[in-house]
């Protein structure tokens, strides 16, 4: 199983073109929370500007990976301006707060070590000067590859040491993850899962927690929330969605909702559809 398209796909990750153009002055990012950017600096000079913390100046062409931690303000640094393409990709809203990403601060990979990502973001800067029809289609599916090659490109430079997606690409973990993605519904135990690991039931929860911040436990409950909210979109009614991720009844799956999301299902759903 991969998990880590899996959880892509669970979690509808989408790339948007969000941006495009010079920059002179200052270009505060208007973003909603748990909104992640990639920044393609073409040409010119920026400086990553964020309140309380050292100016972070960036001269060369280069890639920007800006997690929805990171709140900064991107000011061009030299008299001609700079010349960005930005896509953004939103986590907040359908992840909750349980599945920390690993990324906490923004990450800047110059063209010139980007290795083999460089050619697709090459390819993303000619397809937009292109104008062709289905340009802004073909941008947003080159945003998300090259997030996933980021991603794995900064696990292997040791860039991430921590978070879901970290996990998911260390092998320690992986037959834990695909049972659990398998049988949300199963009454999981430490033990189980610590089994499965091939650890000590206190290595694998050290382990776990290290990695992802939260116990084995809250991480099959973040699953099956995950899960519900799909189902919840997909019309099924609370009380089979409730069975169907190993909730004995539908009050105890609301508690657990509630609780994930700061609301109850059927406010989630309206709050989705807006």
């Amino acid at each position: 199983m991969d998990m880590l398209s899996e959880f892509f796909e669970r979690i509808h990750l989408r790339g948007q073109l969000f941006y495009a153009g010079k920059v002179d002055g200052t270009l505060t990012l208007d973003r909603a929370p748990g909104t992640a950017f990639i920044h393609i600096l073409e040409e010119g000079g920026i400086d990553l500007v964020r309140r309380g913390m050292p100016t972070i100046p960036v001269h060369q062409p280069s890639l920007l990976l800006c997690p929805s931690t990171c709140r900064y303000q991107l000011r061009a640094n030299r008299r001609e301006g700079a010349r960005l393409i930005c896509g953004s990709f939103e986590f907040g809203a359908s992840m909750g707060s349980t599945f920390p990403l690993g990324v906490t601060e923004t990450m800047i990979f110059p063209f010139d070590q980007l290795g083999p990502v460089q050619a697709i973001v090459s390819t993303l800067i000619a397809e937009f000067g292109s104008g062709a029809p289905g340009r802004n289609k073909a941008l947003n599916v080159l945003f998300e590859y090259i997030l996933i090659l980021l991603i794995r490109k900064a696990v292997e430079d040791e860039k991430i040491k921590g978070g879901i997606l970290f996990a998911m690409l260390d092998g320690r973990l992986a037959e834990v993850f695909a049972a659990i993605h398998r049988e949300p519904e199963r009454d999981w135990t430490v033990e189980e899962l610590a089994q499965l690991a091939n650890m000590s039931r206190s290595a694998f929860s050290a382990c776990f927690r290290k990695m992802l911040g939260l116990s084995p436990i809250a991480y099959v409950t973040a699953w099956r929330m995950r899960l519900a909210q799909d189902l919840l979109q997909q019309g099924v009614q609370m009380k089979v969605i409730a069975a169907t991720i190993g909730y004995s009844s539908q009050a105890a799956f609301t508690r657990s909702f509630i609780h994930q999301f700061g609301m109850p299902p059927s406010e989630w759903l309206k709050t989705a559809r807006e």
